[in-house]
């Protein structure tokens, strides 16, 4: 009985179909991208695939070598084609996982942790002792993973749970030593290494126990919009500055760069705002949602951030993508370097945040810059004078310098891009972006930008069609009382009139307001035409918040006749002190720099000086002025020529209130001398009260020319 022979022609035509129809399920995938070239290709592969098997049963009545010749030919065609559906296949399947890894699980941490010299204790025996932990807002992962830790570990049972609004509230009362434990997330370092007062906070906390929970983007509600991109959207690039070179996709992280872009693909338009890192603005998950520096929302996550910046400029964001700025040294050097015209040479902490031996230098010029270099450059608003010699320092630099630094760095990185073909290349560059960005965007929504890039690829040929509007935010600095990290911190108070213009300029790129036209402009041959940048100004006004000044080393009354300026209550505590001079205030309850309508009730209570009545002399009776006005007492005397202290003196002898506010100018009298008063002597104290009046007294000071 004769075997059967195997019909390899028939085996290999079978593999060849199956992997044809993988092909085809692979290019489906990309539905986004030219569709009349894809079902193009896919006809092509089916018309083979019927050849395949109408050949398959078609009996060749072809004999001998000429057979066998075709057979060898057909076979050798067949493995081919097979050979080419696998490496399409395995292609586009790796750039379809690449692109799927760039929309990464949410992964929230909450970490029990305390000061580093505090001893080693069995959680079960821990007593008596006060826990920091981040107050509810009903959405909070961190307060709900610091509840299971508690109640795991039995801490709810002998200890007192402390609620605080920030996490930096919590490491500054541990550092106070107000409390002994406290929950943060788990990359508390990483996060808060860089506020200022917190560097070094890794080495100074550690963690004792650390749960932590995944979720997708969908189930934590931080799914990109469903709006087709061929309609106007928004995109927040968010740049973290981290230590590590993956992105862990841990939701609390330092926001240290914000640009908000719109887009309209109809008009090829688009504006770009890159948002102050210290921008004062409410931040949306804070308790009442007090204001803060922009960039502190980051470290309560991406909800935190994204509803603060729609809140603040009034306008949806659809998507987000976040870019971990250490993933630049291995991108730029997977490039080969960059190409960039650094216009001051300067001196930075490396990719770790080292200094000393570690710092990294760049001299000012053209140059091709390395991984490390591309990013010092992206971080650098300091001159850094106390670790690096003058020759570094020179040039201006601050947030604003490095916003168009980090700009710099991403146009020199696309351009570099452009050129790059080798394959082996493109997968480390494949590697590093799918390690460092993450966004809301699912694959379909990516894969549909092809459309865009095509266009603007295709009409930038001949001319550049796509239209880019720098927006800016202009503002002014103040330094105001931190009440969470208690420090008093640099912020930048935006302009409303700038904000709205540029909340206006985004809206009618949407599409959402009418653009309103010029209608006429100046121009001169001399001066060149430079085209405005919208919301720069400048403005005529730039307001500020009123801030509770030192008080100490004031009298009582000239910090009463402060209040009264601003409609605050005086509470009086008085101390004994023979030292100084009797009415002098000696502490305040509230800090200075702080927020004068952020003062409860009102009301600030002022420790002032008293001096301790002696036994052997009769205590002097005030005189009320209100009912003896007829008293030498209750009249204005002339004070020219004398001191502040006869003033005081004299205030300090009846037992009404009077406002006095002390000012001091340059005289060619002598220094400390009185030179003027705004009520003229012989006027009623009691006409001063009730007219609430003000006695200003110009007290001349040294004249320095």
């Amino acid at each position: 009985m004769k075997k059967k022979k195997i019909n390899i022609d028939a085996i290999i035509s079978v593999i060849c179909i199956v992997l044809s129809i993988y092909l085809i399920f692979s290019i489906l995938k990309f539905h986004e991208i030219e569709t009349l070239i894809r079902y193009i290709i896919i006809v092509i592969i089916l018309l083979f695939d019927i050849f395949i098997i109408k050949r398959m049963l078609t009996k060749t009545k072809q004999k001998g070598k000429r057979k066998k010749e075709k057979k060898k030919n057909y076979r050798v065609i067949l493995i081919i084609v097979s050979a080419i559906y696998i490496m399409l296949s395995i292609v586009l399947n790796t750039l379809y996982s690449y692109v799927g890894k760039l929309n990464k699980n949410v992964i929230y941490s909450s970490s029990l942790v305390s000061l580093n010299e505090t001893e080693e204790v069995d959680l079960i025996t821990v007593k008596n002792k006060k826990i920091g932990i981040i107050s509810d807002n009903g959405s909070d992962k961190g307060y709900d993973l610091a509840k299971e830790i508690i109640k795991e570990e039995g801490l709810n049972k002998n200890n007192e749970l402390v609620s605080y609004d920030s996490y930096a509230g919590i490491i500054s009362a541990l550092l106070e030593k107000e409390i002994t434990y406290g929950f943060l997330p788990s990359n508390f370092a990483d996060v808060y290494s860089t506020f200022e007062g917190f560097e070094n906070i890794g080495q100074k906390l550690k963690i004792i126990v650390s749960t932590e929970m995944e979720e997708s983007k969908k189930d934590s509600a931080l799914l990109g919009s469903s709006k087709d991109i061929s309609e106007p959207f928004t995109i927040l690039l968010i740049g973290i500055d981290s230590t590590t070179s993956n992105l862990k996709q841990a939701d609390s992280f330092n926001g240290d760069s914000l640009i908000l872009v719109t887009f309209n693909p109809k008009t090829l338009t688009a504006t770009m705002l890159s948002i102050p890192r210290d921008s004062y603005v409410p931040i949306a998950c804070f308790n009442g949602q007090y204001e803060n520096k922009i960039t502190h929302s980051a470290s309560r996550g991406t909800s935190c951030v994204i509803n603060t910046i729609q809140n603040f400029l009034d306008v949806k964001i659809d998507y987000y993508m976040k870019i971990n700025f250490t993933g630049v040294v291995d991108l730029v050097n997977a490039l080969g370097g960059v190409e960039i015209d650094v216009p001051y040479s300067f001196c930075e902490q490396n990719s770790k945040r080292e200094f000393g031996d570690k710092m990294i230098y760049v001299r000012a010029g053209r140059q091709i810059l390395d991984g490390e270099q591309a990013l010092a450059f992206s971080r650098n608003r300091k001159k850094n004078s106390e670790f690096c010699s003058s020759e570094w320092t020179q040039g201006y630099r601050d947030d604003f310098v490095r916003a168009n630094n980090q700009q710099t760095v991403i146009r020199a990185i696309l351009d570099k891009m452009k050129s790059f073909s080798t394959v082996t290349k493109i997968k480390d560059i494949l590697d590093v972006l799918s390690d460092n960005l993450d966004t809301n965007m699912d694959e379909d929504t990516i894969f549909s930008f092809y459309n865009i890039a095509k266009d603007v690829m295709i009409s930038s040929s001949s001319t550049n069609v796509l239209t880019i509007q720098k927006l800016f935010i202009d503002g002014v600095g103040q330094t105001i009382y931190d009440e969470s990290t208690r420090l008093h911190l640099w912020n930048y108070i935006p302009n409303t009139y700038s904000v709205n213009e540029v909340k206006d300029a985004m809206k009618e790129n949407l599409g959402q307001k009418e653009h309103q036209l010029i209608k006429s402009f100046t121009y001169s041959i001399k001066e060149g035409y430079t085209e405005k940048v919208i919301g720069e100004g400048p403005y005529s006004f730039y307001p500020t918040y009123d801030l509770l000044p030192d008080l100490t080393e004031k009298s009582l009354a000239e910090a009463q006749a402060w209040a009264k300026n601003f409609n605050l209550k005086i509470n009086v505590e008085y101390k004994i002190n023979n030292n100084v001079t009797e009415g002098l205030v000696l502490d305040q309850n509230y800090p200075v720099g702080k927020r004068i309508d952020k003062i409860d009730d009102g009301t600030i209570t002022l420790t002032v000086a008293k001096h301790e009545e002696k036994n052997e002399e009769p205590k002097e009776e005030l005189t009320d002025c209100l009912n003896e006005q007829d008293n030498k007492v209750c009249i204005l005397p002339n004070f020219i020529s004398q001191k502040k202290e006869d003033v005081v003196s004299w205030v300090n002898k009846f037992s009404n209130t009077i406002a006095i506010y002390f000012e001091y100018e340059e005289s060619d009298k002598k220094a400390g001398t009185i030179i003027e008063q705004s009520i003229k002597e012989g006027t009623k104290v009691k006409d001063i009260l009730e007219k609430n009046t003000t006695l200003i007294i110009k007290i001349a000071k040294e004249n320095n020319s």
